[in-house]
C-alpha cells in the first residue's frame, strides 16, 4: 500500500489518483476483506442499496458484498437482520448504519401528506401492531386486503398501512422471507433507541448530513457532495438543495471536509474528503478484476462516475426491452478503471453470459477468475457464452466453474 502523496501540487489534475482513492475507501481494491472483519468494514460504507432483482442468481447487495469479501452471503444477512448493525429502510431501499438512523428517521412522518388516508388506515394499523406484538414479524405477503392505487399499479391497504407505520417510526423492517418479502416488527423490539426523541440543533443536523454524505461518497466535488447531502436531508425537509450547498460550504470552512492534496478532476475542480479519510493508505493497482452490481456504492453518484472514470452508466432493468442494450449490466473494474460491462443470466446451474462489452483491455485469466468466482457464489457450476466473440475470449471464460 502507498500513502496519498501530500507533496503533490494541489492544482495538478490526477483523476487516476482520485479513482484509486475512491476504490480503496469503498473496499474495491487491494485484498478482499477477511471474513472476521467484513461486517465492520461494510458499516464503513454507510449505506448499501438493496434490490430484489435476482436474474443472475444474486441480488444487488449480495454482489456488492461478494465484490469486497469472501465471507459468505449469509454473513451479510446476519449483519442486517440478526446482529442489526445496519437496518433496512425503504423507498429507496437501503441498509443503513444503525447509529445513523436517528438522524434520518426522526421526521419521516412528514412524508405522509395524505392525512385523510392516514385516518382511514388507523384501525388497520392498530390491528397490525397488535398482531406483531402477539405473533412477531409479519410480511405484506401474509396479509389479504383491498387493493388501492400505489406502487407500480396497485397496493394492498395492509401494505400501505405497514408503510405508514414505518414512516411514523412505529415499526421497522426486521427481516426478509425466503421469497425476499419484507418482514415488519415493532420498533420497540427491533431498535428501541429509535423511539427516543432525537432533537439535534439545526446546525448539528446539517453537519451530520454532510458528514454522512462524505462517508458514503469518500471523495467528491463540491457539487457531488451537495447532491448527496441533499439526498440525505430529504426532499420533505425545507430548502433541501440550497441548504445542502451551504452546509457543504460550512464543512469546508471548518476543516471537516478537506481538499485532496493528490488529485483534482480532469477539468481542475477540487475534490474533497473527510479529513480522517485522507490519512489512510491507498492500495496499489493489481491484476484482480472485480464485478460490481448496478446499484453499487461506486455508482451512487453517476455524475462522478462519468467525470472521474470516464464512464457513463445506465441501469436498464426498467427500460423497455427494445430500447436497452443490457438488462442487469454489471460494471467490470480493472486497475482502478471501469473496463466494461457484463450481463449474465442464471439458468438452472448454468451462468450464461448474455452480454459483454469491454472498453479497456483486461487479461483473459483475470476476467475468467472474476466471472467464475461470482458464478460459484451464485450457485452455478458452468459458464456458457453462446455467440460471444472473439472465440478466444469465449474459450477463456466458458466451461465448468473453477473450484
Amino acid at each position: 500500500m502507498r500513502e496519498p502523496d501530500s507533496s503533490s501540487n494541489p492544482s495538478s489534475n490526477d483523476p487516476g489518483a482520485a479513482r484509486a482513492f475512491i476504490l480503496a475507501r469503498l473496499g474495491l481494491s487491494g485484498p478482499l476483506w477477511p471474513a472476521e472483519r467484513a461486517a465492520e468494514e461494510a458499516r464503513t460504507l454507510g449505506m448499501i442499496q438493496i434490490d430484489s432483482i435476482r436474474v443472475n442468481g444474486l441480488r444487488n447487495h449480495e454482489i456488492a458484498w461478494a465484490a469486497r469479501t469472501d465471507a459468505p452471503v449469509d454473513a451479510l444477512y446476519k449483519l442486517f437482520y440478526r446482529d442489526r448493525g445496519m437496518l433496512e429502510t425503504h423507498y429507496p431501499q437501503f441498509a443503513t448504519r444503525r447509529d445513523w438512523l436517528p438522524w434520518f428517521v426522526k421526521d419521516f412522518g412528514r412524508t405522509i401528506t395524505n392525512t385523510e388516508r392516514l385516518r382511514e388506515l388507523r384501525p388497520i394499523m392498530r390491528r397490525l401492531k397488535k398482531r406483531m406484538r402477539e405473533e412477531g414479524p409479519i410480511s405484506p405477503a401474509d396479509l389479504d386486503s383491498e387493493r388501492v392505487p400505489g406502487g407500480f399499479n396497485t397496493i394492498k391497504l395492509t401494505t400501505r398501512a405497514l408503510d405508514y407505520l414505518f414512516y411514523l417510526g412505529e415499526v421497522q423492517i426486521a427481516g426478509r422471507t425466503k421469497h425476499f418479502h419484507r418482514q415488519f416488527d415493532l420498533t420497540e423490539k427491533v431498535a428501541p433507541e429509535l423511539l427516543t426523541k432525537h432533537r439535534p440543533t439545526r446546525r448539528q443536523e446539517l453537519a451530520f448530513f454532510v458528514r454522512s454524505a462524505a462517508s458514503v461518497l469518500k471523495l467528491a466535488t463540491h457539487r457531488q457532495l451537495t447532491e448527496r447531502t441533499a439526498h440525505h436531508i430529504g426532499t420533505w425537509r425545507e430548502g433541501w438543495l440550497p441548504v445542502a450547498r451551504k452546509a457543504v460550504d460550512r464543512a469546508i470552512q471548518q476543516g471537516v471536509l478537506v481538499e485532496a492534496p493528490f488529485a483534482r478532476t480532469a477539468n481542475g475542480e477540487p475534490l474533497y474528503a473527510l479529513a480522517e479519510n485522507l490519512a489512510q493508505p491507498v492500495h496499489e493497482a493489481d491484476d484482480a478484476v472485480r464485478i460490481i452490481p448496478p446499484l453499487d456504492n461506486l455508482l451512487f453518484n453517476r455524475r462522478r462516475l462519468t467525470e472521474l472514470f470516464g464512464f457513463a452508466y445506465k441501469f436498464e432493468a426498467y427500460t423497455p426491452q427494445d430500447q436497452r442494450r443490457f438488462y442487469f449490466a454489471m460494471p467490470i473494474l480493472y486497475r482502478n478503471e471501469v473496463a466494461g460491462l457484463i450481463d449474465i443470466k442464471k439458468d438452472g446451474d448454468v451462468w450464461r453470459i448474455v452480454g459483454l462489452d469491454l472498453n479497456k483491455k483486461v487479461p483473459d485469466d483475470s476476467l475468467r477468475n472474476a466471472v467464475h468466482r461470482l458464478g460459484r457464489i451464485a450457485g452455478a457450476v458452468r459458464i456458457e457464452a453462446p455467440g460471444l466473440t472473439p472465440a478466444r475470449l469465449r474459450r477463456a471464460l466458458t466451461g465448468r466453474i473453477d473450484a
